[in-house]
């Protein structure tokens, strides 16, 4: 699959908690309702479902849904929540559409400039083959890469890391899913052609289970299918027709959705889909693979020896008096007093549930707590209400960028700023 980035969508502020919640939460129960229609730039007329972690993303491949008879499913993922359906070649246009002129304009350039350059010369003949070379090498084409491993997808909308600027303006990594069978059946009415190529001297195709649609000519992907799908001259679903408006976004998943996932833990996220042989070695089977793959190992292990090596908490040290501990106690209702509690480091590995965070991170966050806190203090904090929120926030934000459990993250939260207002010398809130 390709990994080229789109520009984020503009007409949705990705910080408003309230456009999410629209979106039904994915439930395994087929009474409930899994889908909305949002009808917006963002999810367009797509039918979209949300998870609340990556954690749930095998629920719902399990789920009678996902496992239809009638259906073949590919899909796709994508780092952000506002990308589109839109292939490289689409960018150059102001509507997102591929024009049959552009395309042709497009490979006839690149026929000529590969001309002796190829090992089997024969595949300037075959426009699909020669798109599929063009694709791998990036060439600007009207192709969107698939896969039929929902894994594969899930890697590849959580194996880079968002830039600084994007961690509060990315709530939400996607996938998307097509029913291959359906558009295999409907070519002719919606536009959009299925290529699985014959040949794949580099082996990503085979290794990732790939396969690419070609866009049509008229229309943005998401735009054509909602059309023909609601075209009754074009296509027949009798269920659809007869559904109330409330049923029908559950019915045109079963052609297409796109899925919503919480962008967190995303280190654990990653670690759990190695466990699975999906990393960049096996999906990468050349040479930037095998590097891309022994850098991600290779930083992981020095950052942990680091920590070790370095020997060493960083402590707040608490020297408030056993009153004021049992003040604290009260106060926060920890799961353990602060007072049994010397350093952050204790305090993020004593909750139940820590565990799942590897211990060289729970160092590592340890230590960017501390130093946060101390850039982020000012005179009289312990008093000031408005400096308490945002340090509250500070540590919320670097809980989360290590994975730190969700469901710990605000307790945790209040034990951090007990435990530096001791440090202090102050009193528990």
């Amino acid at each position: 699959m390709t990994d080229a980035e789109m520009p984020p969508s503009e007409t949705i502020s990705s910080e408003s908690s309230d456009y999410f919640e629209k979106i039904p939460l994915w439930t395994n129960e087929s009474a409930a309702k899994r889908f909305e229609i949002m009808a917006d730039e963002l999810s367009g007329r797509i039918p979209v479902t949300r998870l609340k972690s990556w954690r749930d993303f095998t629920a719902l491949l399990e789920s009678d849904f996902f496992n239809r008879s009638d259906a073949q499913l590919v899909f796709r993922g994508h780092r952000r929540f506002d990308w589109g359906l839109m292939p490289t070649l689409a960018r150059l246009t102001t509507n997102g559409i591929v024009t049959e002129a552009l395309a042709t304009a497009q490979l006839d350039r690149f026929k000529r400039a590969v001309r002796g350059r190829l090992s089997d010369a024969a595949m300037v003949d075959e426009d699909d083959e020669l798109w599929s070379v063009g694709q791998h090498h990036g060439l600007m084409t009207p192709l969107l890469d698939w896969t039929y491993s929902p894994y594969v997808a899930l890697f590849f909308a959580f194996h880079k890391e968002d830039s600084k600027d994007e961690q509060k303006d990315n709530p939400y990594r996607a996938v998307y899913v097509l029913n291959k069978r359906f558009l295999a059946e409907h070519e002719a009415e919606t536009g959009i052609r299925v290529c699985e190529p014959r040949k794949d001297d580099h082996g990503r195709l085979v290794n990732q289970a790939g396969l690419f649609t070609f866009s049509p000519t008229d229309a943005t992907i998401e735009n054509k299918l909602a059309s023909v799908l609601a075209d009754d001259q074009l296509f027949e679903d009798e269920e659809l027709r007869s559904a109330s408006e409330d049923e029908q976004p559950g019915i045109l998943a079963k052609y297409i959705c796109k899925i919503y996932i919480r962008n967190e833990e995303r280190d654990a996220c990653l670690r759990h889909l190695r466990r699975m042989n999906v990393h960049h070695a096996s999906l990468f089977p050349d040479l930037l693979g095998a590097s891309e793959y022994c850098n991600i190992l290779t930083t992981e292990a020095e950052m942990a020896e680091a920590v070790r090596l370095r020997g060493r908490h960083i402590e707040l040290t608490i020297t408030e008096s056993a009153a004021a501990m049992d003040q604290a106690d009260a106060t926060v209702t920890p799961a353990a007093a602060p007072g049994t509690l010397t350093s952050i480091e204790a305090l993020l590995q004593q909750p139940a549930g820590a565990e799942q965070v590897e211990p060289g991170s729970i160092a590592l966050m340890a230590e960017e707590l501390a130093s946060s806190i101390a850039k982020n203090k000012v005179v009289d904090w312990e008093s000031r209400d408005a400096v308490q929120a945002r340090l509250r926030n500070v540590v919320r934000v670097v809980l989360r960028k290590y994975g730190y459990p969700q469901a710990l993250r605000e307790r945790v939260a209040e034990q951090v700023l007990v435990l530096a207002k001791l440090a202090e010398g102050g009193t528990s809130p």
